[in-house]
């Protein structure tokens, strides 16, 4: 009898409506906050972003552009205003996901503080200010903003690396066996001169660090979960497949391009090797569709490639790929029931919002027309 009640109580704890239902009920709801595609072609169409952020404080991001310093350019008070929004989002998520889901969400949130992490790096590389470097960061990771504001006031290199291994984030992957093959030393040398290739490497290494840890903590015990590493795994497709082209694009070694991989993805070797032959970006970008896309999504790859062709520029790709993760993603939202494939599609389409919002007040700080930057747009029904 004893037993029975046992395995009864154990069934009622793992029984998804009842641990998922509340967590799920509010990420639904959460979802009708998103910014709708009416919505996004409406900022689109506005002429100054002064105009955006007007518009922004009659969403569910009015409370994000309180107490903003009042010598803010506009550009600066959205970007500011979203990354406050997110943040607060991923820890209203976490907050109400059940005890069981929590370590995988906490693992997710992880792409935030990598994501933070190659920003400060690629923004050494590129020469960005401090101001300009901590508008692209979003803190809704492991990595708290006084440590971000540490890294970002880093003197120098050993400062830099230093600041790094105090998170929890950085300290653990430079701890790992992601870094092993990166010896201090050559870590330290990418930090003090980000033009060398070798910062292309760190970069991946910490990508592969990242999915490493996410993938150990999503438990494929069941459809929702598998679901959710599948999308994992063509995250990392997409970001290999784009890093080729780039690469091959501008002219690095075979080598160094294989090197700069993020392992992880579902893409077998033997294709990978054929892209990383591939003549040139054109080439891969034809492998990869081949791998990638349906009928009909061949289709309107073939009207990137011709975008392609006219002007040289991957961004036309990177697009491509965003939208067909973000499609997948809301399938993913759209056919769990009660389990942690809801809240992780919900965060991947809450990204892909704040992405679009700063291409948006980006592309009309650069003159941008409409048209322009709704070609860059993510937009899922």
């Amino acid at each position: 009898m004893k037993a029975g009640m046992v395995e009864r109580a154990a069934r009622m704890l793992t029984f998804k409506p009842l641990v998922y239902g509340y967590a799920n009920a509010r990420v639904r709801a959460m979802r009708t906050a998103l910014l709708s595609r009416r919505q996004i072609e409406e900022l689109i169409r506005i002429r100054t972003n002064a105009g955006v952020a007007e518009y922004l404080t009659r969403t569910s991001y009015k409370d994000d552009f309180g107490g903003l310093p009042a010598n803010l350019g506009d550009e600066e008070r959205v970007e500011i205003a979203i990354s406050r929004n997110f943040a607060r989002t991923a820890r209203k998520v976490l907050r109400i996901t059940p005890k069981q889901g929590k370590p995988t969400i906490v693992a997710l949130l992880g792409r935030y503080d990598a994501h933070n992490i190659k920003t400060i790096l690629l923004a050494r590389k590129l020469g960005k200010s401090k101001q300009e470097t901590e508008m692209l960061l979003l803190p809704a990771g492991s990595i708290s903003s006084g440590e971000l504001e540490s890294m970002l006031d880093a003197k120098n290199a050993d400062e830099l690396y230093d600041m790094i291994k105090k998170t929890q984030f950085g300290g653990k992957f430079l701890a790992s066996e992601f870094s092993k093959h990166l010896p201090k030393a050559q870590i330290q040398a990418a930090l003090k001169n980000p033009q060398e290739g070798r910062l292309e490497i760190l970069l991946a290494a910490i990508d592969s660090y990242y999915y490493h840890v996410v993938s150990s903590a999503v438990m494929p015990e069941d459809k929702d979960s598998k679901t959710v590493l599948d999308l994992l795994q063509k995250e990392i497709d997409a970001k290999n497949i784009l890093t080729i082209m780039r690469l091959k694009q501008g002219g690095a070694e075979r080598k160094e391009i294989a090197k700069s991989l993020v392992s992880g993805g579902s893409i077998q070797q033997k294709h990978i090797e054929k892209m990383l032959g591939a003549k040139d970006a054109f080439e891969v970008a034809k492998l990869a569709t081949e791998l990638f896309f349906s009928k009909a999504g061949k289709l309107q790859i073939a009207e990137v490639q011709k975008k392609y062709e006219q002007d040289g520029m991957l961004s036309h790709f990177e697009v491509a790929f965003e939208n067909w993760l973000a499609k997948k993603s809301l399938v993913a939202l759209r056919r769990s029931m009660m389990s942690l494939g809801t809240i992780a599609g919900f965060l991947f389409l809450k990204e892909e919002e704040v992405n679009n919002i700063r291409k948006i007040v980006r592309g009309k700080a650069l003159g941008l027309s409409p048209q322009q930057i709704e070609q860059m747009m993510v937009l899922v029904e």
